[in-house]
């Protein structure tokens, strides 16, 4: 039998290496820094939300955004500007939108 230990740390990578071969690839470059901005919208509602005291009905009581998409949107899921805008305006905040 091969030795097995031997050829896994022969063919084995760190995983920073790893994403960063993977991240040289411009198709999956896009892909994940799509994911990191949705993510960040999501993790931004979830902030505010949760900076003003809110529960995700809380927050769709006063926004008129029904909570399952407040859920969605949480989930990293993509919406509309004109969704966001009706959940910043219930939690007096403003959108930034930078496209650098």
């Amino acid at each position: 039998m091969k030795d097995l230990k031997g050829y896994t740390e022969s063919v084995s990578t760190d995983m920073d290496t790893f994403f960063a071969e993977m991240m040289q690839d411009s198709n999956y470059r896009k892909m994940v820094n799509t994911e990191k901005t949705k993510l960040a919208s999501a993790d931004a509602v979830l902030e505010a939300r949760e900076a003003a005291g809110l529960s995700q009905q809380g927050l769709a009581d006063v926004s008129g955004v029904p909570k399952t998409t407040i859920a969605r949107i949480e989930r990293g899921n993509n919406t509309s500007i004109e969704t966001l805008t009706k959940l910043a305006n219930a939690l007096g905040k403003k959108i930034n939108l930078t496209l650098a």
